[in-house]
C-alpha cells in the first residue's frame, strides 16, 4: 500500500519483529508499494536485512489460508525450489504474529528489481516459465490448499449491480463515477459472472489434471537478481488448473521459446483454452467487485484511492468490456 495503516506503524512494526523474530532490526521504514499488503523494511549494519509485510486478515478464515499457503511455500523453498522466496518463521515456530486486524510476516530483504507486470521479452518469459514448469512438477507439500471457485466479492457485486439505478453514491470522491461505470457496463457484467460459472464446473470436472500454481506469476512478483529470477508473494499458492500461471505468460510470447523453456521442465504443453478464459475472468471480475465494493463504502481519496480508482476507470473496466461472454 502506497500509505501506512495507522493501526500499525513503523514503530509497532520494529517492536513486533525484534520480538518475535528475535533479529537485531535497528530501523524500520514502511515501504509504499503494492495494492493490497503494507510493507516496511527492516535494517541492521547500515543495510536493508529483512521485509515486514502486513496482510489484512479479519476475514473469516482469511489468517489460517495465509498460514497454509506460507507454511507449504516454505516446503517448497526447502526442498530445493531456489526460486521460492518463503517466509521466516517467527521464533516459536509460527508463520506470523497478528497485530489487530493484521498478520504480520516476515522474509529476508532481497536486492533485485521487479517489473509493472508485463513481460518485456520471450527471454523473460522463458526466464519464469523455466520456473513454472519446476513448480507445476513439484509433490504437493503438505498443507497446501486447492483453488477454490469462490470468486471473492462477486455476490456483493450481484448485489452492487442491482442498485446502480438508484440514488448516488455519496460514500467519498469516487463513489458516483464508479456507480456511473457499473450501471454502463452491468448487463456485460452479468453475462460474466454466469460464464465465470460454467467454466468453474469445467475446471472441477478435471481435477485430476491441476498442479501447484503460484497464482500471480506477473513481473511485480519477481525480483530479477543476477543469480537469476525469484518469486516472492506465495500467498496464492494452491493446486489448480496450469493455466492460472501460464494465461499470460504465454498467451502473449512472441514465439515459441518459453513454451520449449516450460516443457524442458516438465510442464505440458497442452493447454486448455477454457482455464485460459477462466482465469481470466477470475483476475477481472474480482478487480472489478473488490474495487467497486471499496468506492460504494465510505473514502477519502487517499494515495491508495486514487491510484484504484484510476486502474479501475483506465484499465478494470475497459478489460472487462473487451472480455466476450
Amino acid at each position: 500500500m502506497l500509505v501506512e495503516p495507522d493501526d500499525l506503524t513503523a514503530p509497532d512494526v520494529l517492536r513486533l519483529v525484534q520480538r518475535n523474530w528475535g533479529v537485531k532490526a535497528l530501523t524500520t521504514v514502511h515501504l509504499p508499494r503494492g495494492a493490497r499488503a503494507s510493507h516496511w523494511v527492516c535494517g541492521a549494519a547500515r543495510r536493508p536485512r529483512w521485509l515486514a509485510t502486513a496482510d489484512d486478515v479479519s476475514a473469516p478464515g482469511r489468517q489460517s489460508e495465509l498460514e497454509d499457503a506460507y507454511a507449504a511455500a516454505r516446503h517448497l523453498a526447502g526442498s530445493g525450489l531456489h526460486f521460492v522466496v518463503a517466509t521466516i518463521p517467527a521464533v516459536d515456530g509460527s508463520t506470523g504474529v497478528r497485530h489487530g486486524r493484521h498478520l504480520l510476516t516476515l522474509t529476508a530483504y532481497l536486492e533485485g528489481e521487479s517489473g509493472p507486470g508485463e513481460y518485456a521479452d520471450d527471454n523473460q518469459r522463458a526466464l519464469i516459465a523455466r520456473e513454472l514448469g519446476t513448480l507445476h512438477a513439484a509433490p504437493r507439500p503438505p498443507g497446501v490448499r486447492e483453488w477454490r471457485a469462490d470468486l471473492p466479492g462477486s455476490r456483493q457485486l450481484a448485489e452492487l449491480l442491482e442498485t446502480v439505478d438508484g440514488a448516488p453514491w455519496d460514500s467519498g470522491p469516487f463513489g458516483e463515477s464508479v456507480r456511473i461505470a457499473l450501471r454502463d457496463s452491468r448487463t456485460h457484467l452479468v453475462g460474466l459472472l454466469s460464464r465465470f460459472d460454467v467454466l468453474v464446473e469445467h475446471a472441477l470436472r478435471r481435477r485430476d489434471r491441476w498442479v501447484l500454481t503460484h497464482g500471480e506469476p506477473h513481473t511485480a512478483n519477481v525480483l530479477w537478481r543476477l543469480g537469476g529470477p525469484v518469486l516472492v508473494d506465495w500467498e496464492s499458492l494452491r493446486v489448480a488448473p496450469r493455466e492460472r500461471d501460464l494465461r499470460t505468460l504465454l498467451r502473449d510470447a512472441d514465439g515459441a521459446e518459453p513454451l520449449s523453456a516450460y516443457v524442458g521442465m516438465g510442464g505440458s504443453a497442452d493447454l486448455d483454452a477454457d482455464m485460459v478464459e477462466l482465469f481470466d475472468l477470475e483476475w477481472w471480475l474480482q478487480e472489478t467487485a473488490l474495487l467497486a465494493i471499496r468506492f460504494s463504502t465510505h473514502h477519502e481519496g487517499d494515495a491508495d484511492e486514487v491510484r484504484s480508482h484510476r486502474a479501475f476507470v483506465d484499465e478494470v473496466l475497459p478489460r472487462v468490456a473487451r472480455t466476450r461472454r
